[in-house]
């Protein structure tokens, strides 16, 4: 039995051996040993040569073939050549509560799906100097209906500059408003929810008119823009000056003033820390309310004229590493972009509140602070942390009525980025006020869970 078994094994090596060699060998080869003219192994290296000279034939073809199915490819019509096209989307699931003044306890829970915003990207070149943009957003109004809105139709004049001013441009149309642009590339979490400034209404991220930009010295090695930011990347930093309606984009303009805006950062230690800038962002202006605007009712403020200012200095530190972001800012101004934060006749109180601040845009301030940290060697895997706080009236004119509001908001989060831009994020917020809603009541805390899928392309 054992004689059998291994007479059986041998045979299945010896078939199996013949199989492979029968594989290896080219038949005429394979004849050639089997007389004796050649060895195994002169004719295996015989066969290697062979399947060395076939395998570069057959990639020497192909080259010929794919050439030749290239030139016969019509041409790219003039109207495609330059034309990109992308897109981003935040779509979320939320479970909490809000504030809502008609409940008993003064909060209502929801529960809902919510396509929060879509944008299609659509870019051309033109000239080797001018690009063009157009950005419509699709977001959720108020009533629950969903709007198309432009956020960005600019045209955009670049040039190369030089070793000292760096890729210097000029945009003219519905364009990105200084900081915002800036914040929104360093922290890639809009799909939570719009950054402080913007999510406060102290401005907008876009508006319409012409900005300038340049960056200070020359960009900054491969390195740091494949692994860190490609965005705002000039060695010493970078200028943005804007010239605007001031309604943002989201509103027409209403009267005859322009807002001005400016963003200046610098690098002060471009080489030993790279990713560390420092900010500063300025607007000027009115806030969007009609030049003939004036209080009607009877009384001692009838006929007086309703314009409010709209001023910010903003001032920020910024860190940008391969691991981590961090992101500190803070501001003080008065009044925004919108015109309607101001001090009205209810808020006059004589003896306590001087009569020249009604109709003058509140004085407030606030700050904010913001941290990534990336996790797992493929940074596929983030946690993020921030805290906003703001107080809308440093004067403590509205305290006076039990209608001031100082809000602090706690965000927490972890995010998987499973390919690319492309990311679940899963966050959890909190909102607390100080405002009373009713004559013993506080707002009470707003809380929401929320799960949200990016998709960019």
């Amino acid at each position: 039995m054992r004689k059998l078994v291994a007479f059986f094994m041998m045979a299945v090596f010896v078939c199996f051996g013949v199989t492979l060699f029968s594989q290896e060998l080219d038949p005429l080869l394979q004849l050639l040993v089997e007389k004796k003219v050649l060895t195994v192994e002169e004719a295996q290296s015989v066969q290697k040569e062979y399947d060395k000279k076939k395998e570069k034939d057959r990639v020497e073809s192909k080259k010929v073939v794919e050439e030749a199915v290239k030139s016969t490819k019509p041409p790219l019509p003039d109207a495609l050549k330059g034309l990109s096209i992308g897109g981003t989307y935040f779509i979320s699931y939320q479970n909490g509560n809000s504030f809502d003044a008609t409940q008993e306890d003064g909060s209502k829970a929801y529960n809902k799906f919510v396509l929060k915003r879509g944008y299609l990207d659509v870019r051309k070149e033109i000239t080797p100097y001018l690009n063009v943009r157009f950005t419509p957003d699709v977001t959720l109004d108020s009533s629950g209906d969903y709007k198309c809105r432009v956020k960005f139709l600019y045209a955009d004049f670049h040039f190369k500059g030089n070793k000292y001013f760096n890729s210097p441009y000029i945009r003219f149309g519905t364009t990105q408003f200084p900081w915002f642009d800036f914040e929104e590339n360093a922290n890639a979490y809009r799909m939570q929810d719009p950054h402080f400034m913007d999510r406060i209404g102290l401005g907008q991220t876009a508006d319409t008119g012409i900005l300038f930009g340049v960056g200070f010295g020359e960009t900054l090695p491969e390195d740091y823009l494949k692994n860190v930011s490609s965005s705002y990347a000039a060695k010493w930093g970078s200028f943005q000056l804007g010239v605007y309606n001031g309604g943002g984009f989201t509103s027409g303009e209403k009267n005859t003033n322009k807002v001005v805006a400016s963003h200046l950062a610098l690098r002060p230690f471009p080489e030993l820390l790279t990713g560390l800038q420092l900010h500063y962002f300025g607007v000027r202006g009115k806030g969007n309310v009609a030049d003939d605007t004036r209080y009607t009712k009877d009384g001692e403020f009838k006929g007086k004229l309703i314009y409010p200012d709209w001023k910010l200095d903003a001032f920020a530190i910024s860190y940008q590493h391969p691991w981590f972001t961090l992101i500190g800012q803070y501001f003080e101004g008065t009044g925004n972009s919108a015109g309607n934060r101001y001090y009205t006749p209810d808020d006059y109180v004589i003896g306590k509140v001087a009569f020249d601040d009604i109709f003058k845009g509140y004085s407030q301030k606030g700050y904010s602070f913001f941290g990534e940290v990336k996790m797992t060697s493929s940074k596929k895997w983030r946690i993020i942390g921030r805290y906003d706080y703001y107080d809308p009236d440093t004067k403590d004119i509205l305290i006076l009525k039990g209608n001031e509001d100082i809000q602090k908001r706690y965000i927490f989060g972890i995010a998987n980025f499973f390919f690319k831009n492309n990311a679940f994020l899963l966050d959890y917020q909190r909102l607390k006020h100080t405002e009373r809603y009713n004559s013993t009541d506080k707002i009470p805390d707003e809380n929401r869970y929320q799960l949200t899928l990016q998709i960019k392309f």
